[in-house]
C-alpha cells in the first residue's frame, strides 16, 4: 500500500475512534443508573409468566422480612444495633451457661456465639460493606408495602428491590468494576487531552493532503462516518428486536434460582446494556454528524458538476 494512502487511512481511522469515545464516555457518569436500567430492561423483556413467578418469590421474602424469622448476614450487617444486641445475648449466655442453668437449642446458640465473638461475623460485613452491593432492607421493607398497598405495580416492585444494592448512586468498587471505574475517572478528569491528539491529528491530515479542498472532503467523509459508527449499533439493536425479539426469560429466571440461562438470554442483557448507552443526546449527535457528512458530500459532487466544462457552450474561432 502507498505510504500515503496508508497514513492517510490510519489518521482518518483514528479521529473517528477518538471523536466517537469522547461522544460515549458521557455516559460512564451515570454507569449505576444505567445497571439499574437494564434490571428494569430484565423483567420487562422476560415472559408474563416467568414475571409473576419472580413477583412471588419476592413477596416471600416481603413476608420472611415482616416475621422476623428470617435474619441474613446482610441484615445483620446493615443493622449495628442488631449485632450489639447479639453479643449481649451472648453474654448473657455465657453467664447462664456458667451458673449451669439449662438453654434451649444450646448446641446452635454456641456456635453462633463463637462466630460472634471471634470477630468472624464483622469481619465478613467489612468485606460486604467494601463490595458496596448490600441492599438496603429498610428501603426493601418500604418497597413491600408500597406493593402490597397497590402504590407501585410488579416492574416497580423487581426495579426498586434488585437494584437497592446500588442505591447510593455509586459505582460497585470490587474487582473489574474497581479497575474500570479508576480508568474511566481518569480519562473524565482528563477531557482535555482528547483535544491535544485530535488536534495533532487533523494538523497531520491536513499537512498530508496540503489542500483545503481535499482537507474539507476528507472531514466530510470522518463525519459521516462518525455518524454511521455511532447510529448503527443502535439501528442494528431496533433491528434484531423487531425481527428476532429480545428475551430475557431465563437471566430472570436464573437471578432467583427458578433455571439456567441460554445463549439468546445472554446476548439480550448484552444488547439491552448497549441500547441503554443511547440517549437523546448521543443519538442527536449521531444524526448531526452524519447530516453534516451526508450535505457536504451532496454538495461537492454537484459542485464539481458544475465546474465540468459543457463542450456544447465551446465556441469554435476561425
Amino acid at each position: 500500500m502507498d505510504p500515503k494512502k496508508f497514513s492517510l487511512y490510519l489518521i482518518k481511522n483514528l479521529i473517528i475512534l477518538l471523536v466517537a469515545t469522547f461522544v460515549f464516555s458521557s455516559i460512564t457518569l451515570e454507569f449505576p443508573s444505567l445497571l439499574q436500567g437494564v434490571f428494569g430492561d430484565v423483567y420487562e423483556y422476560a415472559k408474563p409468566e416467568t414475571q409473576k413467578s419472580v413477583i412471588a418469590e419476592l413477596a416471600e421474602t416481603c413476608s420472611s422480612l415482616e416475621s422476623g424469622n428470617a435474619v441474613t448476614i446482610s441484615q445483620i450487617c446493615t443493622n449495628m444495633s442488631m449485632l450489639d444486641s447479639m453479643k449481649d445475648s451472648c453474654r448473657e449466655y455465657r453467664d447462664l451457661k456458667r451458673r449451669g442453668e439449662p438453654i434451649a437449642n444450646e448446641e446452635e446458640v454456641e456456635q453462633s456465639c463463637m462466630q460472634i465473638e471471634s470477630g468472624e461475623l464483622e469481619r465478613q460485613c467489612d468485606e460486604m460493606k467494601k463490595s458496596s452491593l448490600m441492599p438496603d432492607f429498610g428501603r426493601v421493607g418500604a418497597l413491600c408495602k408500597d406493593y402490597k398497598a397497590g402504590k407501585i405495580n410488579g416492574k416497580e416492585f423487581f426495579y426498586g428491590v434488585v437494584s437497592s444494592p446500588l442505591g447510593s448512586n455509586q459505582m460497585p468498587s470490587t474487582g473489574i468494576f474497581d479497575r474500570y471505574n479508576k480508568a474511566i475517572g481518569y480519562l473524565n478528569s482528563n477531557r482535555v487531552f482528547y483535544f491535544i491528539i485530535l488536534s495533532i491529528l487533523l494538523a497531520l491530515l491536513y499537512l498530508i493532503l496540503r489542500s483545503t479542498n481535499l482537507f474539507l472532503s476528507m472531514l466530510a467523509g470522518i463525519s459521516f462516518s462518525i455518524g454511521v459508527l455511532i447510529l448503527l449499533p443502535y439501528l442494528g439493536i431496533l433491528l434484531y428486536d423487531k425481527l428476532v425479539g429480545i428475551d430475557t426469560t431465563s437471566i430472570l429466571m436464573s437471578m432467583f434460582g427458578l433455571g439456567g440461562f441460554d445463549l439468546k438470554s445472554i446476548l439480550s442483557v448484552v444488547l439491552l446494556l448497549f441500547l441503554r448507552t443511547y440517549n437523546g443526546s448521543i443519538i442527536t449527535i449521531g444524526i448531526v454528524f452524519l447530516g453534516i457528512g451526508a450535505a457536504v458530500k451532496i454538495h461537492g459532487k454537484f459542485w464539481r458538476k458544475d465546474k465540468k466544462p459543457n463542450p456544447k457552450k465551446r465556441i469554435k474561432k476561425n
